[in-house]
């Protein structure tokens, strides 16, 4: 380890230890005036993840981030905070200014940074995740959702370990974790997570180290679900004493946001906060405040879960992979492409004054208690309806029952064949009916022409409108250990954004197509013609396989994650060759 003495004296000489020249604009120099910078130490070295003993970053990413002109490096950092009387995260808000009880309390805690290495990639904008912590442990949600756009669009990307759980939970809170690497973290109470946060800002603005000295023009703080009730109580109560941040962006949570901020603040909800945000938190758009409300999505939403697993897998002692709930879980709408849309859109309110669009409203069909309006096929009518939700092939709901959070898990139930056929009598009519819908979700504002791309993609890899039954082994339907098929491995493999993925997404298209086939011959008694479909599905299979494992020698992709992928798709294998030649 290296304390950055250098970094901090040229900077005490030439600004003073509360300015910096990295920033422009009168708000973040003003910001620089009032929040301190910390002391900080590192990139935190390591030798290789992985290692027994978890001398590594803590859910360092599983992403080839060299192939995409990215790097990874683990800070830590130090100071003293103030407490403040800022109100309770349950209360409904808007929280008052909040303030100071104490000063000078001690803390010491972590930032991830991943950044673009040549300055001329990085777009000028810090996204500053508050991670999450409802799991006991330091979970860049933010990270796990959006990467690609980070790295396809030049973002750099801090993820903060505000609070005393990121450091103090057992058995993955840091220390826990790796009790030598974070023996010297101490966070005593949350009540100092708002100076954390907005000095770990201030040390990415302000320490050149942190971000390799990429001139940080605006900051945008995010967080998700609890992440996100701290954040907003942080930008209602503390943000209006010390600024630094540009813009704030509470995903799936968040109370009440005060109208006289002078800064942007964006929340996206799934259908999941729906009721809650209707009854408690409802407030109608302004020129500093907008709502986005997603139809058909989950709190926990399953590309976020998708990403997670290599690294859950590396990192964690028996990960829970697949979910145990009433219905099977984690709607398959991309939930993940209108946060891209929205941070898209908040970068051009702050820096051009360009607002983002309105929100379509939530239908109800009670206000008391409030319950989301359903069409026939029990998925919610209003709000934003992204294309695979709009032209549906499943029921797509926020709302689950079990045990755990099933709640926060949603509802995804494929329809039958017999209703995919009344909605789809032909596979052009489907792949027509997204692209129309996908082409006006971007000119309305919700989605990136990208990610735009990527659904009519999708559906044109899909086997809707063919008329083919798609049985246990070719739906996707369940998670992957749940429910392993080649649709449900594509959604992993696509998630992972390997270099030119095309040929690896085909030969899981072929494997669902010939698995299709053969379930469709065997509801016509074929069993002969079943066995060579589902065998000739195994051969594309074993392409697939050939193909991932080349992947971290060709520089596309890293072992943990095809080690993983071909792993999974042995179990497919066997499943297939079980069941072939079976009526």
């Amino acid at each position: 380890m290296s304390v950055l003495h250098a970094f901090r004296t040229s900077m005490k000489r030439s600004l003073g230890r509360s300015l910096s020249g990295l920033v422009v604009g009168a708000v973040a120099s003003a910001a620089m005036a009032v929040v301190p910078t910390p002391q900080v130490t590192g990139p935190i070295p390591y030798v290789a993840l992985g290692t027994p003993d978890h001398d590594y970053p803590f859910l360092a990413t599983d992403m080839n981030l060299a192939s995409r002109g990215y790097v990874e490096e683990e800070f830590f950092y130090s100071g003293t905070a103030n407490r403040y009387n800022a109100q309770s995260p349950n209360a409904t808000g808007p929280a008052p200014t909040a303030d100071i009880i104490s000063s000078g309390n001690p803390y010491k805690t972590r930032m991830m940074v991943r950044r673009p290495i040549d300055p001329k990639k990085f777009n000028g904008i810090l996204i500053a995740e508050w991670t999450n912590v409802t799991s006991l442990m330091d979970t860049p949600q933010v990270w796990f959702r959006n990467h690609e756009q980070f790295m396809r669009d030049g973002y750099a990307y801090v993820g903060i370990a505000a609070q005393n759980l990121h450091i103090a939970a057992v058995p993955n809170g840091l220390k826990s974790w790796s009790p030598v690497r974070y023996a010297t973290l101490d966070i005593a109470n949350d009540d100092l997570s708002y100076d954390v946060f907005a000095q770990g800002v201030q040390a990415a603005r302000s320490v050149p180290a942190v971000l390799g000295g990429l001139n940080v023009r605006r900051v945008i703080a995010t967080g998700v679900s609890q992440s996100a009730t701290r954040l907003a109580i942080y930008v209602n109560a503390i943000h209006p004493r010390d600024p630094i941040v540009d813009g704030v962006q509470p995903i799936i949570g968040g109370q009440k946001i005060r109208e006289d901020l002078t800064i942007p603040v964006m929340k996206v909800l799934s259908e999941v906060e729906f009721p809650t945000a209707q009854t408690t938190n409802r407030q109608p758009d302004t020129d500093r405040f907008r709502t986005w409300w997603v139809t058909g999505t989950s709190h926990s939403e399953n590309h976020m879960r998708v990403t997670s697993y290599s690294i859950y897998l590396r990192d964690l002692t028996n990960p829970s992979l697949a979910d145990v709930c009433t219905l099977p879980t984690r709607p398959r709408i991309p939930f993940h492409y209108v946060e891209a849309a929205a941070i898209d859109a908040m970068v051009k309110w702050i820096e051009q004054g360009v607002p983002p669009a309105h929100s379509p409203l939530p239908e109800y069909s009670s206000l008391s208690p409030p319950r989301v309006a359903r069409d026939a096929n029990g998925n919610g009518l209003g709000g934003i309806r992204l294309a695979p939700f709009a032209v549906p092939t499943a029921l797509s709901t926020g709302q689950n029952t079990g045990g755990g959070n099933c709640s926060l898990y949603g509802v995804h139930v494929p329809f039958d064949t017999a209703t995919l056929a009344s909605l789809y009598p032909t596979h052009d009519g489907y792949v027509n009916a997204v692209k129309a819908v996908a082409e006006q979700n971007v000119r309305d504002g919700f989605v990136l022409e990208k990610d735009a791309q990527e659904m009519i993609q999708d559906a044109q890899a899909s086997i809707v409108g063919t008329g083919l039954v798609c049985g246990p082994l070719c739906v996707n339907f369940k998670q992957f250990m749940s429910n392993p098929s080649p649709a449900n491995l594509r959604d992993i493999t696509e998630a992972y954004y390997f270099t030119a993925p095309q040929l690896l997404l085909a030969r899981l298209d072929k494997a669902t197509r010939l698995l299709a086939e053969g379930y469709s011959a065997a509801a016509q008694s074929d069993a002969a013609t079943k066995n060579a479909k589902f065998k000739t599905a195994v051969q594309s299979l074993e392409l697939y396989i050939n193909d991932v494992a080349k992947l971290p020698s060709q520089g596309r992709g890293e072992k943990l994650i095809t080690d993983m992928l071909v792993d999974w798709t042995e179990v497919l294998i066997d499943a297939i060759e079980a069941e072939a030649g079976t009526p």
